[in-house]
Order: C-alpha cells, then structure tokens, then sequence
C-alpha cells in the first residue's frame, strides 16, 4: 500500500489531466458544431481525437477509482479501533430494536387473532339463536301451540336484533382489524429496514476485521518464510532436502502478485550456512523443551 500523500498527490494529478482532457473535448466538439465541418476530413480527424480523448477519461477515472480505494483503505486501517466500536454499537442498537419491534408484532398479531376469534364466535352464536328460535316457532305452528307460537316469535325478534347488532359490532371491528393489519404491516417494514441495516454495517464490521486479518497474515507468512528458508537450510545440510517442501504454496494476501513456493525457499536457504543455522534464537531451545 502506498502512503496517503502520494495518493493523494496522484488523484489531484488525475483530476488535473481529467480537467483538462475535457476542455480540450469541448473546444473540439464547439469545432464539430460548425456547420458541414464534421463531414470533412479534418473534421472525422477530430472526431477520432474526441473519441480518444473520451476514452482517456475513461481510463484516468478508473485509476481515480482505485486510487480513493486505496485512501478508503488507509483511512479505515487509520481509524480501525474507532470504526469497530462503532459498528458494534450499532449493531446492537439494530439488534435491539429489531427485539423490541418483533415484540410489538406478536402483541399486535395476538390481539388481531382475539377480535377476529371473537367477531366469528358472536356472529355464529347469534345465527344459531335465531334458527334456533326460528325452529321453535315452526314447531309451535305445526302443533297448534298459541303459546308456545307467540313466545317463539317473540325470540325470533329478539334473535334477529342480537344478531343485527352482532353485524353492526362485526363492521365497527372489521374497522379496528384493519387497523390491526395496517399497524402491523408498518411494523414488518420497519423489520425489513432493521435488518437491512444490520447486515449492512455487520459487512463493514466483517470487511474491516478481514482486512486487519490480511495484514495479520501477510506478517505471519513473512515469518514463516524466514523460518522455513532455515529450516530448508539445515536439512539441505543434513541431506534430507528430497521433497523438502515440495508441495508448499502460500499466497500474500494484500499484493497477490507475491508468492512463495519450495524454489523459493531453496534460493533463500542458500544465504545460510551451518553457524547461521546453529545461532538459532534462545527462546526457540525453551519453547522446544516446554513442548
């Protein structure tokens, strides 16, 4: 990675070339605007310099794309332990209203299921009453019964009130399911942004640990590297290189341009000789004893 002042100095001379390509453009295209000059000779020349020029723009942009990636990089590796808190914090402001709107949700969605229940058990009931009374009252007739014939009337009416009013109730809280659902669809989508959120800044949390976690690694490989050309060292002296580290491959992760394999190694095992690889550090003969 290179440092931030050189990038910078690099974008600001991208800018500047891109500044001037395109008043170079538009002196060219005010040519191109006279009339019957695009049909001639100088004038397809010119079209060929617009395209070309336009072209470079686009190239210059790019570079400028990779460039404020760069800056975006050092800036976050800058600011590493700040953004992390931060988007720790956030997440677990998302988390918790994210708790406390599926908590709305459920006692919204049970008190809908209440007044729908209890809007279907009224209406139901009060049916049943009135055929119910209804029967009654043709049983009253077929068995010549004037009593029993004025009482059963007298329910019918007084069923097909209950039950007028039932329906009156069903529409005024047909009114308050509506709401029920509304209040509830507003809600789901307040959960649809919570996550939405959430997951965007847990990406920015994960692609900043892997980025802390590349440079981890890289380190790691560097040392690896330098133990393992040692390593090659000593057994190339003892004799026991034959496949020494014949199937290794590791990657750099920041600059994937860089590898190393078991040539690799043998080239840098050469440096060493027997007293360099005798001087090895003394923690290695205590780490080596504890384990």
């Amino acid at each position: 990675m290179q440092n931030l002042e050189k990038l910078n100095t690099e974008r600001s001379k991208h800018e500047a070339e891109i500044s001037e390509l395109e008043g170079q453009i538009a002196r060219w295209e005010e040519q191109l605007s006279i009339p019957g000059f695009a049909e001639t000779p100088a004038g397809e020349d010119l079209r060929i310099s617009v395209r070309n020029a336009e072209s470079k723009v686009g190239d210059i942009e790019h570079k400028i794309s990779v460039i404020d990636q760069s800056i975006a990089w050092i800036e976050r590796k800058a600011n590493s332990a700040e953004l992390m808190a931060d988007y720790k914090e956030k997440m677990e402001n998302w988390s918790l209203d994210k708790a406390d709107l599926h908590g709305k949700r459920k006692t919204l969605s049970t008190r809908l299921e209440e007044v729908r229940a209890h809007n279907e058990q009224a209406i139901t009931k009060a049916r049943q009453a009135e055929e119910e009374a209804a029967r009654a009252y043709a049983q009253a007739v077929a068995w010549d019964d004037a009593d029993g014939e004025k009482t059963a009337a007298a329910d019918v009416q007084k069923a097909a009130k209950v039950l007028a009013t039932e329906l009156e109730q069903q529409r005024r809280q047909g009114l308050i399911v509506s709401a029920l659902e509304q209040e509830i669809n507003l809600i789901d989508k307040h959960i649809e942004e919570a996550v939405r959120e959430s997951e965007k800044i847990e990406r920015s949390a994960v692609r900043l640990a892997t980025e802390r976690l590349q440079e981890e690694w890289d380190a790691a490989v560097q040392q690896l590297i330098a133990t393992g050309s040692k390593l090659y060292a000593g057994k190339r002296y003892m004799g026991w290189e034959q496949n020494a580290f014949h199937d290794l491959k590791v990657r750099n992760e920041l600059n994937s341009s860089i590898a190393w394999d078991w040539s690799e190694l043998l080239k840098l095992s050469c440096q060493y000789g027997p007293q360099q690889i005798i001087d090895l550090q003394p923690g290695a003969f205590v780490e080596a004893e504890a384990s």
